[in-house]
């Protein structure tokens, strides 16, 4: 056989070195030839033999590098590398050192081509293991050996040898400036060679000896949360990506984002810091992208070149961590890093200095332009994240404080910085003024999508870090000054030598901010003034539907957190500035409604409009915060202005609120002249809405024991009577506003949804919502509304019922029932006018009918969305007496899909928020049977029609998802705190018939849903959460009430869950098994039916082959390890005889003998473990009724030895 072998690679071989063969392609499938038959053949032909056509083809390419073909070359090269990877876990540690020593003098030697580079290129990517690594089937522990002994000695020598070359292409440069093209191609071409090296290097994973990285790597990474959010990226910086890029085309979109923000600079190891902490090497790649500038005339090296260089560059300035900057014998760590800044902030204001003197609008400016501000932005990040390990008055210096004092260029650097985000919004400002400007609005839509602007967008990320570090330590300070008042003089040093510094980086920041604040107003202002000349000239065209596109204090928003953030270094300058601009285009708008006489000004009203539009979501934004899950409270930089301001003339926060529903009340009254209805602007009033219900339930009304200190002055303007404030006056005057806007602008259904979003919000508030049901003027908005709600747009209705409910419920009991009869009688009478009609079932299709049927259905789900401790026994009397109207529409609208998806909202929105713990258990047993009607009859219309069609279009998924829904709100609602059935938090009987129901429903989504739709990604996750919930709960309900072949589908579905790429999915997958498998261990099966027991048996068999194959083989999350684990062994404890009977498959695929002992030894020291886990005797030793399942935590070290051991083994790549 080996002889045999000889002879075959021989003769591969003689075809690839025949230099003289006029078939290029022949020498290049020969090579790859060679390269299959080393990997698949490694172990018969021999390390030493496998070494020798390693270094025959090395030599050949060394003697023979001009005379082939550039890919011939390259593809020789490329075999060299995969032939070293290869023997490299065999090879003694002289050989590697040798041949290393080999790459590294062909590459210092500066030969073209250079053998040595190219190779050493092709070398690190095949170690490195990502995507560019070839396929040696080989295991984990291999490719991981590889990297661990490469990476800190080899890869270093190979870097070291690079930077040799690129130095030396800079003095050659230096010397050749009038050579001729010839020799200057020579030296792009080293150089770019070198790059390429150095930035493979500064991308490098590096492996680390922490165990807990160790497991990180051999599993995966972090998996997707949600579809809209982004999975939490590893905290274990580098080696999370060990080897794992291997499978980088497995993992989702989001989670290789996430995986390349944490990845962009890599941590490197201490034996690093000699040669990446030097200053002559830190500045030679600024020096080698400046040359590469004047490489430009070489068009086909050049670009390649001065990008490779930019993408070092950026790498470079965000390199961190404690190993790099370890101390040494003569510096300190703070002394390495004071260094390091001070190098890179010197060459980086000479780059700011070179981009801020060219065009910076210019498309050939976009490299350079984005790169820096990308360095900057890297830089500044990444030195305040690193903590300073000096001392004054016993605490430690903060991060800008030590920069500051360390580095005698950082003044220089942050103004330069700052005049560099005001140069780029003042080129962005000019291009709007420019020959450019079409082209621009034709290419990318319009400026906000320029390089430009991203450029800012970096540089804001970057400055918005500063300004949030300074904040914080002042809040901190603050907090510490008053709980430590008896130790102020004691710390008296500490915080004048951080006052000291970052006092006066604060004045440097008010003053910037001031420039910059202005130079973004004035842009925004000329954007306005485009757009309104673009939809001129673009009138009479087909426009886009304004409802449909994001609202743009939505797509604006970072860039409007961070004005904010700038106007609160100096609230009384930026508040006045947008005040005086808000009242100079107010006083415009009357001028122009005083003087119109023709359309003529129609441009002047759209351009004070558009900029009106901006300057109150800048005051909106800069006034409060946004906020959903606490209590958002007025900003503590407002609340210090606010105290040294006299009264309300002098507070701007109060006068910009006032100027605000000054402007909406001229907005208002301009348009409901129909002279000038014209001249109005629904998108003006909607966001002046906006800003209101941003704004209102933060300022009007404020509860006093929320803030240690008010403003008097806030007080006085929006505070209660009976602290001398005039927040009903406010209110009143919104309320009138509201009903106004209602009258005017009833066709805008933008417009009236803010209206009804704002009363939502202040109804959330019981300050503001009594004092509004005490106004007259509510009553007269009630007989509004339910007189008038029919000519309003459909979409709203459901929002106006749970507005009006939810004010009303603060109104004296008497004016609540009334309010609420009122109500009542709006939504029954619509249902009334049509299915009272005599010809009902005959027009039953009519659009209208139909339309106003959807418009009362909307209206119960508004009504059940307000439901509250104070209506919540009248709401529960309304479903009831709705119940059987809802079983008729689902009867006879069984062919239509619009009715009975909004009966199963409203069902989602009763089973939600009607809670069922409130009344008594006559009731709650009535509302489970009324809740199952509906499921009933839901059933069979669906099963009245054809079998449940593939269709994944957003109303059948939503209709699917609203039904999950539905039923998992029920769940949650009766259940309760209770743990599991066996406990129920109400009645046992009563819990039996919500059982019942609750199961129903789950039958109900298998049979009237298809398959493909119960496998889409947000239907899955909905669908999982509810089975691990039932699985939770109602285990026995489950086994009385649902059918086998549900359990079939069922259990399907739970394998469908299996390392799914999205978190929850598989998280609830691997509960809801272990609950249900520990079960079934504990009762025993014998009670179960025989086709219920086959199923089971059968789904269990897969569930535990499926789940052993992919914590195997797979790229697996590893914080799902535990939890995934738990599901293993509860289900190896259910069929032991499969668990032994899979792991003998494994020992029969093994390739080798040594493999199969050593799988065979793991597994048996694992069962040994879980013999004497006390989570395993917990679970067999249980008297409960519903056991619990096995902990993972106690399994947390025998199921990762075992695994991590086996993984290295199986997984192959």
């Amino acid at each position: 056989m080996h002889g045999l072998w000889s002879q075959q690679s021989q003769a591969l071989f003689e075809a690839a070195i025949d230099a003289n063969s006029s078939v290029p392609t022949a020498k290049f499938f020969a090579l790859r030839g060679i390269k299959e038959a080393v990997i698949t053949r490694y172990s018969v032909l021999g390390l030493a033999e496998v070494l020798a056509l390693r270094d025959e083809l090395f030599q050949l390419a060394l003697e023979n590098s001009r005379a082939v073909e550039a890919f011939v070359l390259d593809s020789l090269c490329w075999v060299v590398a995969v032939i070293t990877k290869r023997a490299w876990v065999d090879m003694p540690e002289d050989q590697k050192a040798l041949f290393t020593q080999k790459l590294c003098d062909d590459i210092v030697l500066h030969n073209t081509p250079c053998i040595g580079m190219i190779t050493a290129t092709y070398l690190i990517d095949e170690i490195a293991g990502g995507s560019k690594c070839s396929q040696f089937r080989l295991p984990w522990e291999f490719h991981y050996t590889c990297k661990t002994t490469f990476e800190n000695t080899h890869m270093l020598q190979i870097f070291e040898a690079a930077l040799k070359v690129i130095h030396r292409q800079l003095q050659r440069s230096t010397e050749m400036q009038h050579t001729p093209v010839s020799g200057s191609h020579t030296i792009a071409y080293e150089r770019r060679s070198a790059l390429h090296i150095a930035d493979r290097v500064f991308n490098w994973a590096f492996t680390s000896s922490d165990e807990n990285k160790v497991i990180a790597a051999s599993f995966g990474h972090s998996k997707s949360r949600s579809t809209g959010t982004s999975a939490k990226a590893s905290q274990h910086h580098g080696s999370s990506e060990d080897l794992e890029d291997m499978d980088s085309d497995e993992r989702s979109g989001t989670a290789i984002f996430e995986d390349e923000l944490q990845s962009r600079t890599p941590i490197f190891p201490r034996n690093w810091q000699t040669l990446l902490l030097n200053k002559e090497v830190l500045a030679m790649f600024f020096l080698v992208y400046e040359a590469a500038l004047g490489d430009q005339m070489h068009a086909y090296f050049s670009p390649g070149s001065s990008h490779l260089a930019l993408q070092c560059l950026v790498q470079i300035s965000g390199i961190r961590g404690k190993e790099i900057f370890a101390a040494t014998s003569t510096k300190s760590s703070d002394i390495l890093r004071a260094e390091f800044a001070q190098v890179i902030m010197r060459n980086q204001l000479q780059m700011i200095r070179h981009v801020c003197s060219m065009n910076l609008t210019s498309e050939g400016s976009e490299d350079i332009v984005v790169a820096t501000t990308q360095m900057i932005r890297r830089f500044i990040e990444t030195q305040l994240e690193e903590p300073s390990t000096t001392i004054v008055g016993n605490q430690r210096l903060h991060s800008l404080a030590f920069l500051v004092i360390g580095v005698p260029e950082a003044h220089e650097y942050f103004g330069e910085v700052s005049k560099f985000i005001c140069m780029l919004l003042n080129s962005a400002a000019g291009l709007l003024q420019s020959d450019m400007l079409q082209r621009i609005d034709d290419d990318f839509g319009d400026v906000d999508n320029y390089f430009v602007m991203q450029a800012f967008d970096e540089l804001a990320s970057a400055w918005s870090t500063v300004i949030n570090e300074i904040r914080e330590w002042e809040y901190l300070e603050e907090a510490t000054k008053s709980g430590e008042q008896a130790s102020a003089h004691s710390s008296t040093d500490k915080q004048l030598d951080n006052q000291s510094v970052l006092g006066s980086f604060m004045h440097f920041l008010v003053t910037t901010a001031y420039l910059i604040r202005s130079e973004y107003i004035q842009l925004r202002m000329l954007i306005c003034e485009d757009s309104v000349a673009s939809s001129s000239q673009q009138e009479g065209s087909l426009s886009i539907d304004q409802g449909l596109l994001a609202k743009d204090y939505v797509v604006y928003e970072d860039q409007l957190q961070f004005f904010a953030l700038l106007a609160r270094l100096d609230v009384r300058t930026s508040l006045g500035r947008l005040y005086e601009n808000l009242c100079s285009r107010c006083n415009a708008i009357q001028n122009e409604i005083a003087s119109a006489e023709s359309s003529s000004n129609r441009h002047t009203f759209d351009l004070l409009h558009e900029q009106m539009q901006w300057i109150i979501m800048m005051i909106g934004f800069t006034l409060c915060d946004s906020g959903t899950s606490e209590r958002v409270l007025i900003p503590k930089p407002i609340l210090e202005y606010s105290a040294s301001c006299q009264g309300t003339e002098q507070n701007l926060a109060v006068q910009c609120i006032m100027a605000m529903l000054k402007t909406l009340e001229i907005e208002l009254s301009s348009s409901h002249t129909s002279s000038n209805a014209d001249y109005g602007s629904p998108l003006l009033v909607e966001t002046l809405f906006w800003a209101l219900r941003r704004i209102g339930p933060v300022y009007i009304l404020p509860d006093l024991s929320d803030y240690h200190r008010i403003s008097q002055s806030i007080i006085t303007a929006f505070g209660r009577s009976k602290d001398g404030g005039n927040g009903g006056v406010v209110i009143r005057g919104i309320v009138d506003l509201i009903k106004q806007t209602f009258d005017i602008w009833s066709a805008e259904e933008d417009v009236l949804q803010m209206c009804v979003s704002l009363m939502l919000e202040l109804g959330q508030r019981t300050a503001i919502a009594q004092e509004i049901v005490s106004l007259p003027q509510f009553t007269l908005l009630m007989e509004f509304f339910t007189s008038n709600i029919g000519s309003l747009p459909e979409a709203i209705h459901g929002s106006i019922i749970e507005a009006l409910a939810l004010l009303a419920c603060h109104a004296p009991p008497a004016d609540h029932e009334q309010s609420f009869l009122k109500l009542k009688a709006l939504i029954l009478n619509s249902f009334n006018q049509v299915v009272r009609k005599s010809d009902f079932v005959a027009q039953q299709q009519d659009a209208r009918l139909v339309n106003q049927l959807l418009g009362g259905l909307d209206m119960i789900d508004g009504l059940l969305s307000a439901a509250n401790f104070r209506n919540l026994n009248a709401i529960f009397a309304l479903f009831f007496e709705i119940q059987p109207l809802l079983e008729q529409l689902l009867a006879m609208y069984a062919c239509d899909d619009e009715i009975p998806c909004q009966v199963v909202q409203v069902m989602e929105s009763a089973s939600r928020y009607l809670d069922i713990s409130s009344i008594s258990d006559e009731h709650m047993v009535r509302f489970s049977h009324g809740f199952r009607g509906l499921l009933q009859q839901y059933q069979k219309s669906c099963s009245n029609l054809q079998a449940p069609q593939p269709g994944n279009d957003i109303e059948s998924l939503s209709k699917v998802r609203t039904l999950i829904s539905a039923i998992s709100y029920l769940v949650h609602n009766e259940m309760g705190f209770a743990s599991d059935e066996s406990s129920p938090s109400i009645d046992k009987a009563v819990s039996d018939d919500y059982g019942e129901t609750e199961v129903f429903g789950l039958y109900c989504v298998y049979i009237t849903a298809h398959s493909s739709q119960l496998l889409a990604p947000n239907v899955l996750r909905m669908l999982m959460q509810l089975i691990s919930e039932m699985v939770q709960y109602r285990i026995p309900s489950l086994l009385r009430w649902l059918p086998a072949n549900v359990w079939g589908q069922m259990l399907d579905t739970l394998l469908a869950g299996i390392n799914h790429d999205i978190y929850d999915i598989g998280q609830r997958a691997y509960e809801a098994i272990s609950k249900l498998a520990a079960y079934v261990k504990v009762t025993g099966v014998g009670n179960m039916p025989d086709n219920l027991r086959n199923i089971f048996s059968h789904g269990f068999k897969q569930l535990l082959s499926k789940l052993l194959w992919a914590l195997l083989f797979s790229t697996f999350d590893m914080e799902l390890v535990e939890s995934a684990g738990s599901a293993l062994v509860t289900l190896g404890l259910l069929d032991p005889g499969h668990f032994q009977s899979c792991f003998s498959e494994l020992f029969a695929q093994a390739e080798a003998a040594a493999f199969a002992e050593r799988l065979s030894a793991t597994l048996a020291k694992f069962n040994a473990d879980l013999e004497s886990s006390d989570g395993v005797k917990q679970l067999l030793e249980t008297t409960k009724p519903i056991p619990d399942p096995i902990d993972g935590a106690m399994l947390r070290q025998p199921l990762f030895e075992f695994l991590v051991n086996t993984r290295a083994v199986l997984r192959t790549k």
